[in-house]
């Protein structure tokens, strides 16, 4: 079937996109999937380098189509099963609610370790953020491993004391 000149090529996928997409939800499974084949077939479709030399445009749209499909399958891709998803899930993205609450305990959290004295903060910090050992944090800070493990039991216990009703 060659194309009318009164026919456009977007009035020709409108005629037959529907049962384009019909057909690829077959092959797929998945009605989204489909469209976009849909698409992607009249796409190549109109950069097909000479559209006048397509005896049966009908038949080469759902050829390409089902190629598209055939290709999504072999693909790694469209080998994994498509789960609908659940629409009683929640959304991952915390509420206000819970946003203001973290912020409430982050803020508690630095004034906590803001109160450790100094001298076991540094080492405080020194374990938890910069994740060194006992020896590292005794050779930069120019102290025994026996302080070092002294000072953050007591940086532990400062935080414990200030933050026991956050863990509860």
């Amino acid at each position: 079937m060659s194309l009318p000149h009164t026919l456009l090529l977007t009035d020709f996928y409108h005629l037959y996109r529907s049962r384009l997409i019909d057909s690829l939800v077959r092959l797929t499974g998945c009605r989204e999937t489909a469209s976009d084949l849909a698409q992607d077939a009249y796409i190549r479709l109109l950069t097909h380098s000479d559209i006048s030399a397509i005896i049966n445009l009908p038949a080469y749209l759902f050829e390409v189509g089902h190629n598209l499909a055939m290709d999504l399958r072999r693909s790694p891709l469209g080998r994994a099963k498509f789960v609908p998803l659940d629409e009683d899930l929640l959304c991952p993205a915390p509420t206000p609610e819970k946003l203001v609450e973290l912020r409430q305990q982050c803020r508690i959290l630095l004034d906590t370790i803001l109160s450790i004295p100094p001298a076991c903060r540094d080492v405080f910090l020194l374990r938890k953020l910069d994740e060194l050992s006992y020896r590292q944090i005794a050779a930069r800070l120019e102290i025994s491993e026996k302080t070092v493990q002294r000072r953050l039991v007591q940086a532990m216990l400062h935080c414990h004391r200030n933050m026991g009703h956050l863990l509860t």
